[in-house]
């Protein structure tokens, strides 16, 4: 059977399940790398990859990797799906424990967060195509969706357009219904993004006059409001003179 595996070297304990799985099947087979590669086609460098654990496989190599150990290929897939979430999904920090987060509601979202969240569970329900594919499809609809340009939206590290949006659900097969829904929750959350556009001067008069009458009856909440006000307006100003993008409080 050849020298033995190193041990899994896996970063994510899903990736690390999904190794192990593969090995299990390898040796349940009785099969070495290079019979295996003579069965599926694959080099054995490849198969053995996909049982090292280091980086996600891909699905087509787990597939036939599985078929010809004669493993089950629905284990394979949600054993595949959940290393390849975690992946692409950033995991909370700290020590809780590491579970995927429940799908996201459209109507519960309002921040781009969300949004790009949502966006990662949409390419897993649709198998996550590459983001190559993802264009190759947009383009055949007439659309665009540049694979370079949408990791960095996925990132966080380009804006969110509308009409990107409604390109990407529609090419990883959300309904229409839904689509309308989603794009609605975007609307909220470019909403919540834009700073309101008003006098600093009558603000500062306004926030000023209620801290001195704070004792009066005047919330915390409406303080707050006036200061989170107060500062995107001057924000924006600051940026309207230096031509950046205003960061804003919410």
């Amino acid at each position: 059977m050849g020298r033995r595996e190193k041990p899994v070297a896996a970063s994510d304990p899903a990736l690390g399940r999904l190794a192990a799985w593969l090995r299990e099947q390898r040796e349940r087979a009785g099969l070495t790398y290079r019979q295996l590669a003579a069965r599926t086609n694959y080099h054995p460098t490849t198969l053995q990859r996909a049982a090292g654990g280091r980086t996600v496989p891909n699905w087509t190599v787990v597939e036939a990797f599985t078929r010809e150990c004669g493993g089950d290929p629905k284990a394979a897939r949600r054993k595949w799906a959940q290393a390849n979430y975690w992946a692409h999904v950033p995991r909370p920090s700290g020590p809780q424990r590491r579970r995927a987060p429940r799908p996201l509601h459209p109507e519960q979202v309002d921040s781009f967060a969300d949004l790009r969240r949502a966006m990662h569970e949409m390419r897993r329900k649709a198998d996550w195509p590459p983001l190559e594919e993802l264009d190759r499809r947009a383009r055949a609809r007439g659309a665009r969706l540049p694979s370079s340009t949408l990791a960095l939206v996925l990132k966080g590290e380009a804006p969110l357009h509308k009409a990107v949006f409604r390109t990407y659900m529609e090419v990883c097969g959300v309904r229409e219904t839904r689509r309308e829904l989603w794009a609605t929750a975007w609307d909220r959350a470019a909403i919540a993004r834009t700073p309101v556009s008003v006098n600093p001067r009558t603000y500062q008069r306004e926030f000023t006059r209620a801290m001195r009458n704070s004792s009066g009856g005047i919330s915390t909440e409406n303080l707050l409001k006036l200061w989170v006000t107060l500062r995107n307006s001057h924000a924006a100003d600051r940026a309207e003179d230096t031509g950046d993008s205003p960061p804003v409080l919410v």
